[in-house]
């Protein structure tokens, strides 16, 4: 047989093997730490981005027609009264102040639309002055709210400042500057979110990373109780993550918002092979076998069992590369080829190992053998036996639960569900939306081929009562474009704050301060844009601001003008519309190549899909606790499917492997084939659920939500999945043991 084959050789050419597994993990642990190519960190938000997307191209289109919106940095903070003498010249103070910074390229705030020079007038002067500053329709939830309570200073970056290493330093100075102030500020904006959401994911990496090796490294030492199991395993696990780090640095992956986890499903994965394998050496030497031979058996017995286990979960990783988001692809690939790898490095390392040191005490191998896992499994065996009933009709109702619950499931996700109140990003942002009306970018490019442009006099009244009517749209805040210059300026020469009608003013207009306009439209005035501030919403709320701004512009605009909706907030809202789609599809394809992978392995297509039955009632339940518990379906919920089916149905698959070997040894006894499995694999299947378990339960730690819910959702599969393959499959076997004599044949 090919196992023995291979475990044979593994142990006669063990010197090589380890000379060239060692070779390896130095030449990719340089690679990834060491060298040019090293690994770097990149959280940017930008590469949760669709590959091809028309929104995406005019999103991007946008950003080189003109200047970039989102490089505006909003504090926002309370006072008494804004426009009072003291608080004006404390917001000078800090404009000054805040202008000084490096990287800074303007401040504005209403000082900037205060000509007068307010000192020179008596208090109650400048109150009368005052009423009618605040009645600028410009200034309106631009500068200042609507009763004159809160301010808004807002600060331009430099086009340089474009990342996150050169946004954190200028960020850090801002709070430098405002905490020298007696003011309680919020800070908001795309520059402000996009830096606290990496700093605050790079802060969960650091906490969950560790925490993952020390949970696995004390799960290991409880089942075994041997410093050196822990230390073999671990050894096994760090060599594949060092693997892994030299193939990202080679293929120039970074650790990214959702690569970071990688290294967390990996130890668990290798922890549940890494027990597979040394409580089955332990069960061979218990049955008098020696050492060598211990070993030798170790691979025959499980070795297709364990190698089918990595294949499925490598499957339920890789049907990620169906996305259409390049980090998800990667992440995807990655954590398939780390199984696989973890799979060959286990299965290969481990037994040299156990080649080279001492056997195990006889007292530690009846404890690891016969140990308290023994008498779990026994009390599942007495119930499959006694209740099979109760266990179909518990599951029956299981199934009507889950459908109940699916059915309530929404896909209605905002980029602030990954937050909870008390976190930086969620309170600021919820501030800013109810004093403000909303601080994301959304854009409103308008393009027309008449001769004169949008600065026809007709069209340019019409895209004001086009901007007029966007204001009114719940979920803007403000809107300003190139029209409120032209009565800014039609105030300074005719004292009227409202359009000019003449074409020859127009364009007299625009010479006067083209920086201001190029802001707003294109030089050859073929396309401009109205610049509004939104609240965050839903995907519902962008999609139907988006439907009623295009039905506006079909009542207002003339026909041979197009309109688009575009900024960020549409872009990354279609993204995860996208990716919740792309995903249902990867493990719709997951589910059926590991149903072709258990059909090949055991030969029958009614055993197969028979196993698959125990592996969809978990994911259906985790569904119907999404729809009874309002959990979103969102690229975090969604994947978790994939990923927990590719580990889930590993239990289902070493319980077959199991059932069939004892199936053949009882000569057809379904019963005793059942008990024997219950009471032998059945042990190291708990342990590992409970190994893969605690590496998701970590997770609910998290004050990240997707991390939560990945988590949560995790756990709840796996376990249910631990009842199916231990519970649900044998009592489905014992109940349809006649169309299962096939199974009666030599492997």
């Amino acid at each position: 047989m090919l196992p023995e084959v291979i475990s044979r050789m593994i142990l006669k050419h063990y010197k090589f093997l380890l000379f060239v597994i060692i070779s390896i993990t130095c030449f990719f642990g340089y690679n990834a730490f060491l060298s040019e190519r090293k690994i770097i960190t990149d959280f940017s938000l930008e590469q949760l981005f669709p590959d091809k997307d028309p929104d995406k191209d005019i999103y991007e289109q946008l950003q080189k027609d003109f200047p970039k919106e989102e490089s505006n940095l909003f504090i926002v903070y309370e006072c008494d009264n804004c426009l009072s003498q003291n608080s004006l010249n404390q917001l000078l103070n800090i404009t000054e102040d805040l202008s000084f910074i490096d990287g800074v390229e303007e401040v504005n705030s209403i000082l900037t639309f205060i000509d007068q020079d307010f000192d020179d007038y008596s208090e109650n002067e400048w109150e009368e002055e005052a009423k009618d500053i605040i009645k600028n329709p410009a200034l309106e939830n631009v500068f200042i709210a609507k009763n004159g309570y809160v301010n808004n200073i807002i600060v331009k970056l430099e086009n340089y400042i474009d990342d996150h290493d050169s946004r954190k330093p200028v960020l850090n100075q801002v709070y430098k500057v405002l905490d020298v102030y007696n003011i309680e500020y919020y800070l908001a904006g795309i520059p402000f979110i996009r830096t606290e959401y990496v700093e605050f994911v790079m802060a969960e990496r650091d906490i969950f990373i560790p925490i993952a090796f020390i949970v696995a490294s004390l799960v290991l030492y409880y089942v075994f109780r041997q410093i050196k199991s822990v230390v073999i395993s671990l050894v096994a696990i760090g060599i594949t993550l060092v693997w892994v780090c030299g193939i990202m640095a080679f293929l120039n992956v970074s650790i990214n918002v959702i690569s970071y986890l990688i290294f967390n499903l990996l130890t668990i994965i290798g922890v549940s092979d890494c027990i597979h394998i040394l409580i089955k050496y332990h069960e061979n030497l218990k049955n008098g076998f020696n050492k060598n031979n211990a070993i030798i058996n170790v691979i025959k017995e499980i070795g297709y069992a364990l190698f089918l286990t990595s294949f499925t979960t490598a499957i339920g990783f890789f049907s990620l590369c169906l996305t259409n988001i390049k980090i998800i692809r990667e992440f995807g690939l990655l954590v398939g080829i780390g199984a696989i790898l973890m799979f060959c490095i286990t299965i290969v390392l481990i037994p040299i190992i156990l080649n080279l040191i001492k056997l195990p005490s006889k007292k530690h191998i009846d404890r690891l053998v016969r140990g308290g896992r023994l008498q779990l499994a026994s009390s599942l065996n007495n119930w499959i036996i006694n209740h099979p009933k109760r266990i179909l009709v518990t599951s029956f109702f299981i199934i009507l639960f889950s459908i109940f619950g699916i059915s309530r499931i929404s896909d209605d996700s905002s980029i602030f569900d990954d937050f909870r109140p008390g976190n930086n990003i969620y309170d600021s942002v919820k501030f800013v939306d109810k004093n403000l009306g909303g601080v994301f970018p959304l854009e409103i490019i308008i393009e027309t081929d008449r001769n004169k442009g949008l600065l026809d006099p007709e069209l340019l009244f019409k895209v004001e009562e086009f901007q007029d009517s966007i204001k009114k749209i719940y979920s803007i805040g403000s809107a300003k474009s190139y029209t409120d210059i032209f009565k800014v300026f039609n105030k300074e020469f005719n004292d009227q704050y409202s359009l000019p009608t003449s074409y020859e003013d127009i364009i007299s207009y625009t010479a006067i301060d083209e920086e201001a306009f190029n802001a707003f439209i294109l030089s050859n005035h073929k396309k401009g844009k109205i610049t509004c501030r939104a609240i965050a919403g839903k995907t519902s709320d962008a999609d139907n601001t988006k439907k009623i701004v295009q039905e506006l512009a079909t009542k207002i605009l003339p026909q041979d003008c197009k309109v688009a909706v575009s900024g960020s907030i549409i872009v990354m809202l279609k993204s995860n519309k996208y990716m919740v789609q792309n995903l249902m599809t990867s493990f719709i394809v997951a589910s059926i190549v590991i149903f072709f992978s258990m059909m090949f392995l055991f030969g029958s297509k009614r055993l197969a899909l028979l196993a698959i039955l125990p592996n969809i009632i978990p994911l259906m339940f985790a569904g119907g606790i999404m729809g009874i518990f309002n959990i979103v379906l969102r690229p975090s919920t969604a994947m978790t499917f994939s990923i927990a089916l590719g580990i889930a149905v590993d239990d289902t698959i070493h319980f077959l492997a199991r059932f069939r070997q004892e199936f053949i040894k009882n000569k057809g006894d379904y019963s005793k084939a059942i008990t024997k499995s219950l009471l032998t694999t059945g042990k190291a299947i708990i342990s590992t659920t409970i190994v893969i378990s605690l590496g998701f339960i970590v997770l609910l730690f998290s004050q990240y939500v997707p991390n939560f819910e990945f988590g949560l959702l995790g756990t709840i599969i796996l376990i249910m999945a631990l009842g199916g393959s231990l519970v649900l499959l044998p009592v489905l076997i014992l109940l349809l043991k006649p169309k299962f004599g096939f199974l009666v044949k030599n492997d």
